[in-house]
Formats: C-alpha cells, sequence, structure tokens
C-alpha cells in the first residue's frame, strides 16, 4: 500500500512511500512535479486521490485477474479507471458519441459516490503528461482521445469556409466582438464528468451570524474565535484565507478595518482584499493587544500593535494574526474541528464555515437588489461585487460591463449597508436575546463535489 508523507526538509517537500518503507520513485517525483504548478494545499489533495486509486488497484480482483497496470497499455489505464470509477466510487458510466461523432465515456456521480472525480480525473492526466514527458510512459495519455486534434482542425477549418462564403472575410477575433462565438468547444478527454446541479446553501435570515455568535460564546470561544467568525461574516472569505492573515495584510490600511488577503489558486499573492466594520477591526486589535486573554499571551515575541508600526514589509509578513496557544498558525482544520463545529453543534446548527460566505453573497445580492434604482445599477454593482470577490470566472457568466474600477464604489454602498444592518441587529439581539428563539438550521452540505461554488451562488441559487 502507497502513502503521501510530508518531508518539508527535503528537495522533495512530499514522498510517496510504500509498505516497505522505500519510496515510490514514480509518483514521489510526480508528486514533486505538481509542486510547480499547483499551492502546496492542493498538492496533498491530487495526490490523495490518485493514491486512492493505486492502493484500489493493488487488492482489487477484477484488476489481478486481468493483471491490468496503471503504466501498462492505453487500454488496461482505462479498464482500471473505469472499474475504479464504477465499483469503487459507485459512478454511472456511459460510453457513447459526443456531437463531433467522437465516442467518450461519461461519469455520473450518484448520492453514494464519495470521492472528488474532477480531482481524479484532472490528477491523472497530469500524472501521464508528466511520465511521457519523462519518458517513463510511451503510449498516449489514456486520459485524452488521440484523435481529437484532427477533428478540432477539421471543424475550424469548415467554420472558416462557412465564415468566407457568408461573410466573404476571414472570422475575426473572438475578443473583437464582431463574429458570435463559434460555439466550438471540444473536450479531448476520454472520461468525461457529466454536469450536476449543485446549489449552494443560501441564507436570507439577517440573525444567522449573531446565532453563531451566540453559539460561540456559550461554548466559550475567546477573543480569537471571534475575530475569524467576524471577518468571516463581514468580509466575505474563505476560512483558509482568513487565518492566512498578516499583520502585513492588515497593514494595507494602517490596522483598521480593511485587510489584504490571497484568494483560491492564488499561490499566496494578495489579490483581493477584506473589508469589515469599525466594530471588527476594534475587536481584532483588542485582540492583537491583550496580553492575557489574546494574541500576545501566545506570542513567543510578545508583539503589541505599535511593535509593528516599527517593522519593515519583510518582517510583516512573517507575523500572523492568529495564533494557537502554543504560538503556532491556526489551521483551517483545527478551526473547524475544534471550535465552530462543537460550539455550532451545541447550538442545534449545522452549517460548515463555508455558509458564512454564502451569507455574505446572499445579503449582498439581497441588498444590491432591494436598492439599486434601475437594471443598470444592478448589473454595475453585481459586477462590483464580482470584483470584490475576486472572482475569475463568475465575471464572464454575469457578462458585466467593460472593466472599470468598482471595488471602491461597491465598499461604500453594499457592504457599509451590510455592516449597519447587522450592527443594528446584533443591538437588538442584545437588548432581547428572545429574538435568537426561533430560528431554522442550516443543512451541511459536501463541499468536495462542488462544481464551482461561487458560480453557483450567483447563477444557480439565486435564479
Amino acid at each position: 500500500m502507497l502513502k503521501l508523507v510530508s518531508t518539508p526538509d527535503f528537495i522533495h517537500q512530499y514522498q510517496v512511500v510504500r509498505d516497505d518503507g522505500l519510496p515510490d520513485i514514480t509518483l514521489s517525483l510526480f508528486a514533486s512535479e505538481l509542486m510547480k504548478s499547483l499551492s502546496p494545499g492542493s498538492v496533498p489533495v491530487y495526490m490523495r486521490e490518485v493514491l486512492s486509486l493505486f492502493n484500489w488497484a493493488l487488492s482489487d480482483s477484477t484488476v489481478q485477474r486481468h493483471q491490468w497496470k496503471m503504466l501498462g497499455s492505453v487500454v488496461e489505464a482505462r479498464n482500471i479507471i473505469g472499474e475504479y470509477l464504477t465499483v469503487a466510487a459507485k459512478c454511472k458510466l456511459t460510453y457513447r458519441a459526443d456531437r463531433s461523432g467522437v465516442k467518450a465515456t461519461y461519469v455520473s456521480e450518484t448520492q453514494e459516490t464519495r470521492i472528488n472525480v474532477r480531482i481524479l480525473l484532472a490528477a491523472l492526466r497530469r500524472f501521464y503528461d508528466h511520465l511521457i514527458s519523462s519518458k517513463i510512459y510511451e503510449p498516449p495519455n489514456p486520459l485524452l482521445h488521440a484523435e481529437m486534434g484532427r477533428v478540432t482542425q477539421e471543424l475550424r477549418v469548415q467554420y472558416r469556409r462557412a465564415v468566407r462564403e457568408i461573410e466573404g472575410r476571414d472570422p475575426m477575433p473572438a475578443v473583437s466582438g464582431v463574429d458570435p462565438p463559434s460555439g466550438i468547444r471540444l473536450s479531448a478527454n476520454f472520461f468525461r464528468c457529466v454536469d450536476r446541479e449543485w446549489l449552494p446553501k443560501t441564507i436570507d435570515d439577517p440573525d444567522f451570524p449573531h446565532l453563531v455568535y451566540k453559539a460561540g460564546k456559550e461554548y466559550g470561544w475567546g477573543l480569537r474565535e471571534l475575530c475569524v467568525v467576524r471577518i468571516l461574516f463581514e468580509g466575505g472569505g474563505r476560512i483558509s484565507e482568513v487565518l492566512d492573515l498578516t499583520a502585513l495584510d492588515w497593514f494595507t490600511s494602517q490596522f483598521l478595518n480593511q485587510f489584504q488577503a490571497r484568494n483560491k489558486g492564488s499561490f499566496g499573492v494578495r489579490t483581493k482584499r477584506f473589508v469589515v466594520s469599525s466594530a471588527t477591526a476594534k475587536v481584532v486589535r483588542r485582540y492583537f493587544d491583550d496580553d492575557a486573554n489574546g494574541r500576545r499571551a501566545h506570542d513567543r515575541q510578545g508583539l503589541c500593535l505599535a511593535d509593528l508600526e516599527k517593522m519593515d514589509a519583510a518582517e510583516l509578513a512573517k507575523v500572523r494574526l492568529f495564533l494557537t496557544t502554543r504560538g503556532g498558525p491556526v489551521s483551517p482544520r483545527m478551526f473547524r474541528s475544534d471550535y465552530w463545529n462543537p460550539a455550532l453543534r451545541a447550538a442545534g446548527i449545522a452549517a460548515p464555515p463555508h455558509i458564512a460566505r454564502h451569507w455574505f453573497v446572499t445579503n449582498a445580492l439581497r441588498t444590491i437588489e432591494r436598492t439599486a434604482t434601475d437594471q443598470n445599477e444592478m448589473v454595475r454593482r453585481k459586477a462590483e461585487l464580482v470584483q470584490y470577490m475576486a472572482w475569475k470566472t463568475a465575471e464572464r457568466t454575469l457578462k458585466a460591463y467593460e472593466h472599470v474600477v468598482r471595488d471602491s464604489d461597491f465598499i461604500d454602498t453594499t457592504l457599509n449597508s451590510i455592516h449597519k444592518a447587522m450592527k443594528q441587529r446584533e443591538q437588538q439581539v442584545k437588548k432581547d436575546p428572545g429574538l435568537l428563539a426561533q430560528f431554522a438550521t442550516v443543512q451541511s452540505h459536501d463541499v468536495s463535489k462542488a462544481l464551482d461554488e461561487d458560480i453557483a451562488i450567483l447563477t444557480g441559487a439565486l435564479a
């Protein structure tokens, strides 16, 4: 059996180890290759899916009886993958021709599917590309159709010929906007996932953040947990992005109410920001300087805000905002398992931390719909939301207007309205805790099966 081992002090930061303790050279080199193109946190996710397949193949009776090998012929590799998706992953496979006449295997997940099929297939495609470029594997990539290049070229030639006959000229580039999209979108994948509609749990209840705050207070959350959760609800970030914040990220607003932040897939580069209320900023400053119950109590350097003002950018970047009791960074897994999940479970609420992001987006869109004076303003302000959230593909989905500086407008209009409404509701709840007596629980969902949560929020759940 194979397992992935983290070796951060070695040249290869991840190694795949066999039962006898020796590394599997091929898979270990592949893990190192993934480090060049994926964020460090994504490499274990990809390798987990690949190793699950390899370990299953070592013990499956059908694979062993036919002596199929993952590094065997194209047919053998496809047979193993198909068998794994059917038997182990509980998927439904359909072999049929696509619109271009090329036959492919379409993979449909079921309620029993417990793996991330898309990540598995993407990882295997990279795996065989790596083997082929390293001259370890001679056949074509089993995850790709060898003839798709020819089919695509023929269709493009036919398209150009049709445009010449109708318009008397060659097609214009897509970015010009002169010609409509060609519609030629062919997949070279042999295994193709069938899109399964995924709807996030949108939350319209204005009391939801305060229900979470109340649950945390009753469970015993401290200043750190309150800061993290308030930033989640008010800033619209992911839990991993919030816990990754540094003093340098906070310095962008002179330690007030804005933080620079990395985005999913940005490899640590700060490509967006979180904007929170002044009340939350005050709580964060209190947490940072508190030497009894706050960050300073666990910081080996004993830093306070006054110390940060004397540090340069390189030093600030090394100062993590949220620390454990041992002075190390708080991981998303630790926050979920030790603080968020038990607190909400005790309060009878079933909701992962990512629900806070859904609540933020839902609230923003509801605010835009309620306050926009006309359709043009609504479209513009939704585009502002897209830019604030740093969604790379959702802006195309929304067909936003040409790129302009909308970020500051969104902060001045929508965010201020949201923070004001949240503050008013929080004050009402403090005066009358009975307002939280009635609430609906939020059912948990399997985030690992989400196709694209952010696009689903905008295009599916709110349609």
